[in-house]
């Protein structure tokens, strides 16, 4: 791999999360024009399908980490048979969480503190974009692939042109045009049902032209997907750790009044454009930790990690302190309501120590995750999450009185101190030993 290989990951990434986030952003603008409380509905239905739908990472990640490794030690059948297990695995999770969510949507949305106002819209939503999860779940797979194969062009091919679709399915659909009826949020979900739809079919007609998978390769094979689980199970418990870390703080935040819970929408998305840099910096940079790790190249694994952590917080905060300058003209597109103005004005702030830390989570913990050591930060997600974030929230969102504030000074005091624990143990070098299972299967000559 030459360096220059690196480029060729995270600009294809970059884009591919750039228009990833301008759909969800597309979505909150359109409906914030219909109304303010559509926006809040839509922010409580996707915290909980987050809360589910991160399962869909114990196959892609380990996917993700199998397939570079096997392909820098080429092993190209065994990345196959990889793939075709992941697929199987993942789409039965797919069904089973998207039963789920709709059978227990009322619950759900009770659990989490939903006010009645917007209790409707959440549960039409939620119930909707549920049935879409067995397309992110094969997806999520196949673009897991393309990137260790390093196709991630064609991903932002795909994701391009689904923006595309989806802002006439939401201009049709959400305002009642070209003769369609007016549905308002049912519309926005709706036309990314049938956007992820096609996105998925897409995928699969490119994996099949570019690394020739074939439906033979489509077989369940244990030992891979006993591997699969080894690596991506970690990996996901954290992912799910933060998403139930989430919803408990969401509770809170709805409890504050339903303005709090748009503010929080918005903050979000605004905060999403200042950690795509992070994640596409860390996806790249898995990708090709994964390939160095087969090669046994680890020198250059931990250089590179170091390198590409530096470039990103220098990025990361140059863009965090811009979104600040100009964060009233920002938050105004989406909403003229003075109280959540100044809120989401104020919370801005925060993003800068936030994605320092948010920034080195993502990088190291990818990195070490491709070089297959995934315990040592599930452990360590279990103790900060719990035990900073969701107290700290409590503590200076409620107790002292902080609202949002307060909460998002919890959100960043975790990702700070997990991110410090984490450089830390990519700088020991202990990931080194955890991959002895590819000499293993180059030894059975496969």
């Amino acid at each position: 791999m030459e360096q220059r290989s690196f480029k060729k990951l995270f600009w294809p990434t970059f884009i591919e999360l750039l228009f990833f986030m301008l759909m969800g952003t597309i979505d909150t603008l359109m409906l914030s024009n219909f109304s303010d409380y559509a926006v809040g509905s839509v922010g409580n239905a996707n915290t909980l399908i987050q809360l589910f739908a991160v399962l869909f990472l114990v196959i892609s990640n380990g996917v993700a980490v199998l397939v570079s490794q096997y392909l820098g030690a080429k092993q190209e059948k065994v990345a196959l048979r990889v793939v075709g297990t992941g697929l199987i695995i993942n789409v039965l999770v797919g069904l089973i969480l998207s039963t789920t969510l709709v059978l227990s949507s009322d619950i759900l949305l009770n659990l989490v503190n939903t006010k009645p106002e917007i209790f409707t819209d959440s549960k039409t939503y939620l119930q909707m974009i549920s049935l879409s999860l067995i397309f992110v779940a094969a997806s999520n797979v196949m673009t897991a692939t393309l990137r260790s194969y390093q196709y991630p062009k064609f991903i932002t091919y795909v994701v391009i042109t689904a923006n595309v679709l989806n802002i006439i399915g939401n201009y049709a659909l959400i305002y009642g045009h070209f003769g369609l009826p007016r549905l308002g949020v049912y519309g926005a979900a709706l036309s990314t049902l049938i956007v992820r739809g096609l996105m998925m079919l897409a995928y699969a007609f490119i994996i099949t032209k570019l690394i020739k998978f074939k439906l033979s390769d489509l077989k369940l094979d244990k030992q891979q997907g006993k591997q699969i689980l080894k690596i991506g199970l970690p990996s996901a418990l954290e992912s799910w750790t933060y998403t139930i870390m989430q919803a408990v703080i969401l509770s809170m935040i709805n409890g504050l009044g339903s303005n709090f819970t748009i503010a929080r929408t918005y903050i979000n998305t605004v905060f999403a454009y200042i950690y795509i840099f992070s994640l596409a910096f860390a996806s790249a940079n898995a990708v090709l930790t994964g390939f160095n790790v087969g090669r046994r190249n680890y020198d250059k694994a931990f250089h590179d990690t170091m390198k590409i952590a530096r470039i990103s917080f220098m990025i990361v905060t140059f863009v965090t302190l811009v979104l600040n300058l100009f964060s009233k003209s920002i938050f105004g597109i989406f909403t003229d309501n003075e109280e959540i103005l100044n809120i989401a004005t104020r919370v801005l702030w925060l993003a800068i120590p936030l994605e320092f830390g948010r920034g080195l989570n993502l990088i190291i913990i990818q990195a070490l995750r491709a070089a297959s050591d995934t315990t040592i930060p599930l452990v360590m997600a279990l103790f900060s999450m719990i035990g900073i974030a969701i107290p700290f929230a409590y503590f200076f969102g409620i107790y002292l009185g902080l609202g949002l504030f307060g909460i998002y000074i919890a959100y960043a005091m975790d990702e700070v101190i997990r991110g410090l624990v984490m450089l830390y143990r990519w700088m020991s070098k202990k990931w080194t030993t955890k991959t002895e299972y590819i000499d293993q299967m180059a030894m059975k000559n496969i």
